[in-house]
């Protein structure tokens, strides 16, 4: 491993409430130098694609995500990665 890569990944909820609620936001940090994230999933059974940024806005229903700490700037390319899963309810 090399110094700056990613070395975890953290996944909070904002606001920290349960349950999960649409717009409730999911972000993404780790420590490393020159991160980007990306969130890989699904959302009610759709795969969401490749989704780049530190932050992901909750929609109403399931979902299964995982966020990915990449830094490729250095000699080394490493990745760090976060899930989690969960039902977003509406009111």
């Amino acid at each position: 491993m090399c110094a700056g890569c990613p070395t975890a990944v953290t996944i909070a909820i904002t606001p920290d409430v349960m349950p999960f609620a649409p717009g409730h936001v999911l972000s993404c940090s780790a420590d490393g130098h020159g991160l980007t994230y990306t969130w890989t999933g699904t959302v009610n059974g759709n795969d969401i694609g490749s989704q780049t940024g530190s932050t992901y806005t909750l929609v109403e229903g399931d979902f299964d995500l995982t966020c990915t700490a990449t830094v490729g700037e250095l000699t080394c390319t490493e990745t760090a990665l976060n899930s989690v899963s969960g039902t977003a309810l509406g009111k």
